[in-house]
């Protein structure tokens, strides 16, 4: 019993650490063993690994619109928050 509580203890210390470091994690700014322990954690969290998969993709919109550099820029947001993206 006292060893699944302190196992309970560590999950949620690292998942809340992991939490904190998704945006680092995704610019690459975090040592080699940060990142191993993100991806540790990530690897048997699934709140983790979507809260992760949503930030890449929000990222890689975000990057996209940019590229886009087209007139009109919030409509095109808007557009694309309406169709789930």
């Amino acid at each position: 019993m006292i060893r699944r509580l302190l196992e309970r203890r560590r999950y949620m210390r690292e998942h809340r650490w992991t939490h904190a470091h998704l945006s680092e994690y995704l610019n690459e700014d975090l040592s080699a063993d940060e990142r191993e322990r993100v991806e540790d954690h990530v690897s048997i969290c699934p709140h983790c690994r979507r809260v992760l998969r949503t930030l890449r993709r929000t990222v890689e919109s975000l990057v996209d619109l940019r590229a886009e550099g087209r007139p009109g820029l919030a409509e095109g947001v808007i557009e694309r928050l309406r169709r789930g993206y």
